[in-house]
């Protein structure tokens, strides 16, 4: 063989080698991606969307309602194919999301016709001239307006018969919302947003959370006509300057909500303008605003609250979710009884109450940061003061009959105003009277039993206490007053705290 012919060889020999070491390295690449886009998908599908959703066919005759397994199977080639150019397996989670974004439903529920899981396991059942059907007709077609081929709605998704799905549902509702493509929210008594005020969607407890975690939300009124020319609501100035006159929060929330134990007080009176069928569900639509876990068990009735009021008081340090007033927790008394009782302030009160005025005070500097539930109530360093307590006056034979009454309680220190509140006088068995300070400026030390500072220019949140030889543990209980109380001092004040129970 001529060395020419030897040298061409060899050469044709050198490119198919280096042709093959190629497509065994795509071939190994490709089957890397492959096997991580498995492990993506099964981990973004089962952490992060619905436990079963609604497949809407290209031409929406065909609507399908399909659990996680089938969700990946479904989408298995569509995602290898998306995936198969991809230059890095960190862009996978992306493509994976976008191939699987869905449209999330908010609605007020029908009193009667909602169609159930059941009925949409079913395929017959989804041409049903039911209102229900029709309103879910419509959902999807607007989901399909936004490139959405899955849709979330939480009357047919859930599984009510399994309390393990409830339960995740109740507890992962918050993060299905956020993570929708768009939530679609159905106001079937507003034709404008000059409805909204009469708007039933806004005073019911678990849509309140289906407005703060959508990233993308669009209002449709009762014809399905859109109620303003954006995709996104929460872009539009108009619709949120509506939003935030109508539901009392911020512009700054609608848009940049993040949930969690930050401002709770402000969070429960948002919570308070709203009502829910169950009496347990006051507590469980709270829990993704709040992010806490909370196990849900439907006929607890008031104890879903108290229970929930609990997980806060374990984890918050912020002293204003000790601002309320009104009926306590008929289980605890350091409890209030619903959000409702954060509403009880007069403009004193309301100053000191202000995020904008407490902001760079939080939470550490002011108060006892680290008050706990305990056996005995809630146990908390206040600085006590002793007051004495000056009788309303006899009620005039005949007169009309208050079962509330101002007291005023008078300080034997020259340091302290008096402080006047309004309670039922029916049931005060006390004998001694004081009142407790709770936002007093604390010592640098951070120990406890410190030394508390009290300036006079300033509002105090105090708590009325009573005390007997009938008080539990020969202690103090806190007096329920129609407001929030508070005290201001006459000059400036340092004075050991004291640890009571409530």
């Amino acid at each position: 063989m001529s060395l020419m012919r030897m040298r061409s060889l060899m050469s044709r020999m050198k490119f198919h080698a280096t042709r093959l070491i190629r497509l065994a390295t795509e071939e190994t690449e490709i089957t890397s991606i492959s096997s991580s886009l498995k492990v993506v998908s099964f981990e973004i599908v089962f952490n992060e969307m619905p436990s079963h959703l609604i497949y809407i066919s290209d031409d929406y005759e065909t609507t399908t309602l399909i659990d996680r397994e089938t969700l990946v199977d479904l989408f298995r080639l569509e995602l290898i194919s998306a995936c198969k150019d991809l230059v890095s397996k960190d862009e996978i989670p992306d493509v994976v999301r976008q191939k699987l974004k869905y449209a999330a439903l908010s609605h007020r529920w029908l009193s009667v016709g909602e169609p159930t899981f059941q009925e949409m396991s079913v395929e017959g059942n989804h041409q049903s001239t039911r209102p229900g059907f029709i309103k879910l007709r419509n959902f999807f077609q607007k989901a399909r307006d936004y490139g959405c081929r899955l849709a979330w709605s939480d009357t047919c998704c859930i599984d009510k018969r399994s309390s393990a799905e409830l339960d995740e549902a109740i507890r992962a509702m918050f993060k299905w919302y956020r993570n929708a493509e768009i939530c679609i929210v159905f106001l079937a008594g507003s034709s404008s947003v000059s409805d909204f005020p009469g708007e039933v969607w806004f005073q019911r407890g678990w849509t309140l959370q289906e407005l703060l975690a959508p990233r993308r939300i669009k209002f449709y009124g009762s014809y399905w006509d859109e109620l303003s020319r954006s995709r996104n609501d929460k872009e539009d100035h108009s619709m949120l300057e509506a939003l935030s006159q109508v539901t009392g929060i911020s512009r700054h929330n609608l848009l940049y909500f993040s949930p969690g134990l930050v401002d709770v007080r402000e969070k429960m009176i948002w919570a308070s303008k709203r009502r829910t069928t169950r009496m347990e569900d006051i507590a469980y639509s709270l829990i993704g605003i709040l992010n806490i876990s909370l196990s849900v068990a439907y006929g607890e009735g008031e104890r879903a609250f108290r229970r929930l009021m609990e997980a806060i008081m374990q984890a918050c340090r912020e002293w204003q979710i000790l601002a309320w007033a009104g009926p306590h927790s008929p289980f605890q008394a350091g409890i209030p009884s619903s959000p409702l009782a954060y509403c009880a302030f007069d403009e004193a009160s309301a100053s000191i109450l202000s995020p904008d005025r407490y902001i760079t005070d939080r939470p550490s500097k002011l108060g006892d940061p680290f008050f706990t539930m305990t056996k005995r109530g809630l146990e908390l360093e206040v600085i006590l003061v002793e007051m004495m307590l000056r009788r309303p006056k006899p009620r005039q034979p005949g007169g009309p009959q208050k079962k509330t009454q101002a007291i005023r309680l008078i300080s034997d220190s020259a340091s302290f105003h008096n402080v006047t509140a309004r309670c039922d006088m029916s049931f005060l068995p006390f004998s001694q009277w004081a009142i407790a300070i709770v936002n007093y400026q604390a010592d640098e030390s951070g120990k406890r039993g410190g030394i508390g500072k009290l300036k006079p220019t300033n509002d105090y949140l105090c708590f009325v206490l009573g005390s007997s030889i009938h008080s539990a543990y020969g202690g103090w209980q806190k007096v329920e007053t129609q407001k929030i109380v508070t005290i201001r001092t006459k000059r400036e004040v340092y004075q050991q705290v004291t640890t009571v129970w409530l």
